[in-house]
């Protein structure tokens, strides 16, 4: 059995070990419990926990999972292994608040600046496309006027301004940088470009937004902050 990070197993049976699985780099965090049963069965027998599974939902949750999955142990063959495995959602009434922050960077024609946007998840939820692996978020961001990309993230993509495909990694009008397909509920992520300074324009502007890779964040109470600017030579506050 396994369960997704906004679950805790209540019920502790004595047949089974549980490990945590705190999840980094690419494994989203998990409790695993591997159950052992010596008993011999008969065909048509069963065999069930000796008593019934409960599962908390914590005050993580969000789109959650319980997997359970069964093996014949000793070397048995099992004749049909299709249905040796379910799997059952769970939504919890729960929010992630996704922000994203831009930046003010200042530079002169030809010169090359810093310019670093972040994504921000501020809870109290995680988030997880556990059944699709798609990423968790798309973090878009469109260039200044007057500036060129002359380095860009490895998790960002070049993209035209309309999303299409753009040859060169450097360049490019958009780009849009992937998260993982999950987030904790305190994660955050900075991307780092290098900005070339061609020309000079006051108050050059490139939108920063925050999106799913489909749809819409259901599930975030605060479109606000899904949204920022990272601007170029901004003309001085009186």
């Amino acid at each position: 059995m396994s369960a997704s990070y906004g679950l805790d197993f209540v019920t502790s049976y004595p047949q089974c070990t549980y490990r945590k699985d705190e999840g980094g780099g690419e494994d989203a965090p998990m409790t695993h419990a591997t159950c052992t049963f010596d008993d011999e069965i008969a065909p048509g027998a069963r065999v069930e926990l000796p008593e019934q599974l409960v599962v908390a939902v914590n005050d993580k949750a969000l789109y959650e999972r319980l997997d359970l999955s069964v093996d014949p142990a000793g070397g048995v063959t099992d004749i049909d292994s299709g249905d040796n495995y379910v799997a059952q959602e769970v939504l919890a009434d729960n929010t992630a608040d996704f922000a994203v922050r831009g930046t003010d960077v200042m530079g002169s024609a030809g010169e090359t600046v810093t310019a670093e946007v972040r994504f921000q998840n501020e809870g109290p939820a995680w988030f997880g496309n556990l059944g699709s692996g798609d990423p968790a978020a798309v973090v878009e961001f469109r260039v200044p006027q007057g500036t060129t990309v002359s380095d860009a993230p490895t998790e960002c993509r070049p993209r035209t301004l309309t999303g299409g495909y753009y040859p060169n990694r450097v360049g490019a009008p958009r780009y849009d940088c992937n998260l993982p397909y999950w987030v904790s509920e305190n994660t955050e992520r900075a991307f780092a470009f290098q900005l070339r300074v061609d020309t000079v324009v006051q108050d050059a502007t490139g939108p920063v937004v925050v999106r799913p890779v489909f749809g819409e964040f259901a599930f975030d109470p605060d479109t606000k902050n899904n949204s920022a600017e990272v601007v170029v030579n901004a003309t001085p506050k009186a």
